[in-house]
């Protein structure tokens, strides 16, 4: 373990935070009816995170309470794929109605049976916790810098610019279309929450799906 340690290599790293899960477990264990609804939810989407495994780059997918860490090894040429895993990830979320925000960095990194020591999820976390607010997330702007100086990549990388400067993974990119009404209810729906840390994030995703389809009618554009 020593030499292992003495060994740190650089990887991607994404730390992704599920939003409202203590209203989650609570309304689990509280609530009989619900027979551990989101604990289900969130069990089958980790699963299929797993899955994606089987083809393409490898991630390591670490777990507990409402924290996720991803990370695969640094190689600019598996940027994209990671990125994609990523959103793959967070749309399976959204999909079955959950919310998360996150940080994406790099940094040296460790992790073996179960112990982590990292600095790539420091990193991580601090996008998470400073500067992501909505459900969205963000890239750091260095790794982008890092990846894309001197290539083309940049225009291929599947993220959105905010009108704050920021870049975040395009996750609506998985969104059926044949799908899109039942979408927008449930984030009209939210928006109407009383909750004005709820509904702000709501609204953040209405202006989301109008800019990615701008047929829909839904609040005003925010994206660049």
């Amino acid at each position: 373990m020593e030499e292992e340690l003495q060994e740190l290599e650089y990887y991607f790293v994404a730390f992704i935070d599920i939003l409202g899960f203590s209203n989650m477990v609570k309304s689990d264990i509280e609530s009989p009816a619900l027979r551990g609804k989101y604990a289900n939810k969130l069990y089958e989407v980790h699963k299929r995170t797993i899955e994606l495994n089987d083809t393409g780059i490898q991630l390591q997918v670490v777990q507990f309470s409402d924290s996720i860490v991803l990370s695969t090894e640094f190689n600019k040429i598996n940027f994209i794929e990671f990125l994609n895993k990523i959103g793959k990830y967070q749309f399976d979320l959204f999909n079955e109605g959950i919310l998360s925000r996150g940080g994406i960095a790099f940094g040296k990194h460790f992790y073996k049976e179960g112990f982590m020591f990292s600095l790539g999820l420091i990193e991580a976390y601090k996008i998470e916790s400073s500067v992501a607010r909505y459900p969205r997330i963000i890239v750091s702007n260095d790794l982008i810098d890092i990846v894309t100086t001197g290539t083309e990549l940049f225009t291929e990388l599947p993220i959105k610019t905010e009108n704050d400067g920021l870049y975040f993974v395009d996750y609506f990119k998985f969104l059926d279309q044949d799908k899109l009404s039942d979408y927008q209810e449930f984030i009209q729906t939210n928006i109407r929450a009383q909750n004005s840390s709820v509904k702000e994030k709501y609204i953040w995703l209405a202006d989301y799906l109008k800019h990615k389809f701008p047929d829909t009618p839904l609040i005003t554009n925010r994206f660049s």
